[in-house]
């Protein structure tokens, strides 16, 4: 276990390789040049992200893919809207109107990744160099729709092989508009430090050790196990109020069984009358785990349990 508290300054380089990790964007973590972003300073660390990303993806060439287009032209193009054409009198002008598709990079995660970018421009503390870049960055891929940043806009993004560089662009562009909120007192925009949200925190935190330890240690089998009370009763209702138990990490190696649970606190112990322990509802939920699995023998009848927290 680690037991030193968690100070409030996570250095940003071990935030985005906790981050690259529990995204599982690893192949992308050597791409951004974290090392500038500045020893604390999230909202620069990810336009650093963006910058390097955005930068790499123009020497490859941008995500192009075909759009419908719907338009007026004197030569035809694809199908002919014989309704609109007709109605509109177009023929006799030496127009029509044709639907057609068109090769363009204005692609749902480009729309994306543009819009994220000049949100974080926005961002009153950013970096005046980095902001600069953002903006440059902006203006250069023109032709992809001028959008908000809103949920909505993600409905469309695919990820798939072809585009898998673009993952981790589209996890910061979610936390951009997760973290980036309206300053009502000067109209520009603040960044919320996420790393502050314990909950959030936790869920990342939670997916890091996970990825971590499936990704470097790949001679162990590493999942999430469900686990089953070791309960039974044919009469009492009151057995169906029984919480799920669903481990964080279920680590197993020939003849070794381990339950990890991962906890995110800004202060790993607790403190009571000047002594230091625990958190004992941390302990209680670990043994609790333990002495329902061993029941279920096997490799798992004798199992070992660790609590594992952050530290800086």
């Amino acid at each position: 276990m680690g037991f030193t508290p968690m100070t409030s300054a996570i250095p940003v380089e071990n935030v985005y390789y906790l981050l690259c990790y529990a995204w599982n964007c690893l192949t992308e973590r050597k791409f951004a040049d974290v090392a500038t972003a500045g020893a604390t300073d999230l909202a620069d660390l990810l336009a650093r992200v963006f910058i390097s990303g955005v930068n790499r993806l123009h020497r490859r060439g941008l995500e192009r893919g075909y759009q419908e287009r719907h338009e007026e032209v004197s030569v035809i193009r694809g199908r002919i809207e014989m309704f609109e054409t007709a109605s509109r009198f177009l023929d006799r002008h030496g127009r029509a109107s044709c639907v057609f598709h068109e090769l363009t990079i204005d692609t749902p995660q480009n729309r994306v990744v543009k819009a994220a970018m000049r949100t974080l421009a926005g961002v009153a503390s950013l970096d005046r160099d980095n902001r600069a870049e953002l903006r440059r960055l902006v203006r250069e891929v023109f032709e992809v729709t001028d959008l908000p940043l809103n949920r909505s806009l993600f409905r469309d993004v695919q990820l798939h092989a072809n585009n898998r560089h673009y993952t981790l662009l589209i996890h910061v562009a979610k936390l951009v508009l997760e973290c980036v909120v309206p300053d009502e007192r000067s109209g520009s925009y603040r960044f919320r430090d996420f790393t502050r949200e314990r909950r959030e925190m936790a869920r990342l935190f939670e997916a890091f050790v996970f990825n971590f330890l499936e990704t470097e240690r790949p001679d162990l089998n590493v999942r999430r196990d469900r686990l089953q009370w070791d309960a039974t009763s044919f009469s009492d209702p009151a057995l169906d109020y029984l919480p799920t138990m669903l481990t964080d990490v279920s680590v197993r190696a020939p003849g070794r069984t381990v339950i990890i649970d991962a906890k995110y606190y800004e202060q790993t112990l607790q403190e009571y009358y000047d002594r230091k322990s625990i958190h004992s509802e941390h302990l209680y939920q670990l043994v609790s785990y333990l002495r329902n699995l061993e029941p279920a023998g096997g490799q798992d009848a004798v199992a070992e349990g660790l609590l594992i927290y952050p530290v800086t």
